[in-house]
């Protein structure tokens, strides 16, 4: 798949814990490293959970937890954009 304006994946990130917000339809392709899904991912890093909270009332209840390797080798392959919320 190619470039999408909007990433159709995104990942929350907590104090580098990890949880998909968005795409969960992609998960086993995100997660195995095979089939294709939309790239880029993105990465959207929060200070802490209170902070998460100021954004998304529901927290991260109900959300898939991505372990960090498998983050990191989404970053080696130029599969993630980084973003801050202040």
């Amino acid at each position: 798949m190619t470039d999408t304006a909007e990433p159709a994946i995104m990942i929350v990130e907590i104090k580098q814990s990890y949880y998909m917000a968005m795409g969960e339809e992609y998960l086993q392709a995100v997660l195995s490293g095979n089939g294709p899904y939309p790239k880029p991912i993105a990465c959207v890093a929060f200070r802490d959970m209170a902070h998460l909270n100021e954004y998304v009332e529901t927290g991260i209840d109900g959300l898939w937890s991505i372990h960090p390797d498998i983050v990191s080798r989404l970053r080696k392959a130029g599969d993630i954009l980084d973003k801050v919320i202040d």
